[in-house]
């Protein structure tokens, strides 16, 4: 079991207490309210490039060095990362050198070394990192980053999450400090620390640290764009022996009362290696090698989304495959028996969040950073709601989303664009 509590700092920064006493480590995450969402045309990619900026040196360690080896010193992970709508930074320890980690965390968040040597290390670092997503003739191909902007930027301007050449090479200390002055402020920050501790003991010490964090968020952050009349459809060419492809259907948010029943409904699609698209797509059919089904969540919008890949030979099949299940689902629903298997899959995954202190840090962080609820949902909420989902509500949910006016198609690859009409009339 665990104890939830939550405190509000004089400055406005909360803080979630999760203590975990059955387990032996502590983690301890930052949440930060700023995402490439947030950011201007002429400067994407600087939340992700300040994300990497916090490790080049703070008011404690002079530089990264210092600080890596005093997170290994303790015997502890250390983890950051960038999203479209937030960032967080987490560090997991042995629960005896919690007060290290959260004097750490907190000197890393506090502020970082935007020393002009430093950002231009960091510059070439990021360049290297987006070549990942960069295919031989050095456009950019990451295919979520295609699927945020086509559904919930109306497909008028890519957003991607590392920015781009011109971009990444046009950001200045200025722009960076700038940056980190606007959003890293109390009240735009969530600390939350799980696992075995107690709040009494560390209270004083989270207090000591971040208190002296200053500022309020100023202006309002701009909303997505969710109109949307009919299909919608992204190719980018692509020189690959494969063909990648999402279709995602617009849904629910973060924490929206049929969120539950989306995962319900994603994990009958593709959640397991006994979900209908593996059995029918990839076990029967051989064309796919990994395919899935998953929600994908923000505070404001949501979407159910598919994703696999296959040889460009195979593409045509392999989407009328997805699509054959799509309008089968629409048409039929679920069967009883799957809806019983699925309930207890989910239910025991929810579960199973409870032995995590990680699982548990996002859990709660997450939810007080986005949405901020007078009430947390908490994991075993969640479980109660899984058994108490109807039939008719699972067909009520699959008839509101699966439509073609909310559906989303994104392809990258070197397949041939000839039969776009022939394409097209199987998404629909």
């Amino acid at each position: 079991m665990y104890t939830y509590s939550k405190e509000i700092l004089p400055n406005g920064l909360r803080v979630i207490y999760i203590e975990m006493p059955h387990i032996h480590s502590v983690v301890m995450s930052a949440y930060i309210g700023v995402g490439s969402r947030y950011e201007e045309e002429k400067k994407l990619g600087i939340s992700h490039f300040l994300e990497h900026m916090l490790f080049r040196g703070t008011k404690g360690f002079k530089n990264s060095f210092e600080l890596f080896q005093a997170i290994d010193s303790i015997g502890g992970d250390i983890d950051a990362y960038t999203s479209p709508e937030y960032s967080a930074v987490t560090i997991q320890i042995y629960n005896k050198h919690i007060k290290s980690g959260i004097s750490i965390l907190g000197d890393i968040i506090l502020g970082g070394n935007f020393g002009s040597d430093d950002i231009e290390t960091e510059r070439r670092i990021i360049q290297e990192e987006m070549k990942q997503f960069v295919d031989v003739k050095g456009d950019y191909v990451c295919i979520d980053d295609m699927s945020f902007s086509l559904m919930w930027k109306d497909g008028s301007a890519e957003t991607p999450l590392f920015g781009d050449e011109k971009t990444i090479a046009a950001l200045r200390a200025d722009d960076l400090y700038a940056y980190y002055k606007k959003f890293f402020v109390p009240d735009n920050i969530v600390l939350c620390i799980s696992g075995k501790f107690r709040r009494n003991e560390v209270s004083c010490h989270v207090n000591e640290i971040f208190g002296d964090l200053q500022g309020k968020m100023s202006g309002l952050k701009p909303p997505l764009k969710t109109t949307q009349t009919g299909l919608r459809y992204l190719y980018k060419k692509s020189p690959s022996q494969t063909i990648s492809f999402k279709l995602c259907h617009k849904a629910y948010p973060y924490r929206h009362e049929k969120v539950i029943i989306m995962l319900l409904i994603a994990d009958v699609l593709g959640g397991g290696i006994g979900s209908r698209l593996s059995l029918n797509v990839r076990e029967k059919l051989g064309l796919v090698y990994d395919i899935t089904c998953y929600p994908t969540l923000f505070s404001d919008v949501g979407s159910i989304d598919i994703y696999t890949s296959t040889k460009k030979e195979n593409f045509e099949k392999t989407t009328k495959a997805v699509m054959d299940e799509v309008h089968k689902l629409f048409q039929e629903g679920i069967t009883e028996q799957e809806l019983s298997r699925t309930e207890e899959r989910v239910f025991s995954q929810t579960q199973l969040i409870m032995d995590s202190p990680l699982a548990m840090s996002n859990w709660f962080g997450i939810e007080e950073l986005l949405i901020t609820p007078e009430i947390p949902d908490t994991p075993e909420k969640q479980a109660q709601k899984v058994h108490a989902i109807t039939m008719k509500a699972v067909h009520d949910t699959i008839a509101e989303i699966f439509v073609p006016e909310k559906r989303n198609f994104i392809v990258v690859g070197s397949y041939r664009w000839l039969n776009k009409k022939h394409t097209i009339a199987m998404l629909k």
